[in-house]
Order: structure tokens, then C-alpha cells, then sequence
């Protein structure tokens, strides 16, 4: 198993971001190695490599398909650009009558 998919695994199962120190712990564990500072230090580059993983702050790590979508442009743009048009048409309507 590569680190970065144990890494994800230990994410996925706690279900929350967490503390690097902590993840790499645990990243460890479950790979059945001791910890080394050369060993953690290239789990931690892989980690900032995966697009899988999401700095949260802090010390603090989480998996990217925990934060919500954003919706789209489109969505916005129409309904500023409708309320423009409705007060226009308004408008006129008040001046034909």
C-alpha cells in the first residue's frame, strides 16, 4: 500500500481533518513502519502532492471531497441581471399606462 493511499484510509475512517503529527501516526501505523524523520517528512510531500488531500490551517489536514461545491457563476449573474430587467420592465409598464 503506498503512503499516501494508507494516509487517505486514516483520513476517510476518522471522518474529520486532523493534525498532521497525529495523521502521519497513525499513516504510519497502518504501514507497519517506524517513524523516521526521512520516512515522515516524504509521507508529508506526498500529502501536499495528492490533490486528494486539503490543508485545513493550522497543523490541520482533510480530504478535498469533504468541502462543499460552490455554486456555479451562472446562477448569480442571472438573478443580479434579472432584478435589473424586472425593475426596468416595471418601469415601463407605469409609463405606457
Amino acid at each position: 500500500m503506498r503512503a499516501t493511499d494508507a494516509a487517505y484510509a486514516v483520513l476517510k475512517a476518522q471522518g474529520e481533518p486532523m493534525d498532521v503529527q497525529d495523521l502521519l501516526d497513525e499513516t504510519l501505523l497502518r504501514l507497519g513502519v517506524d517513524r523516521e524523520p526521512k520516512v515522515a517528512a516524504r509521507i508529508y510531500t506526498d500529502i501536499n502532492l495528492d490533490s486528494r488531500f486539503q490543508y485545513r490551517g493550522g497543523s490541520s489536514w482533510g480530504l478535498k471531497e469533504w468541502q462543499p461545491r460552490s455554486p456555479g457563476r451562472v446562477g448569480t449573474a442571472g438573478r443580479d441581471r434579472g432584478g435589473y430587467e424586472d425593475d426596468d420592465t416595471e418601469d415601463l409598464e407605469e409609463d405606457d399606462g
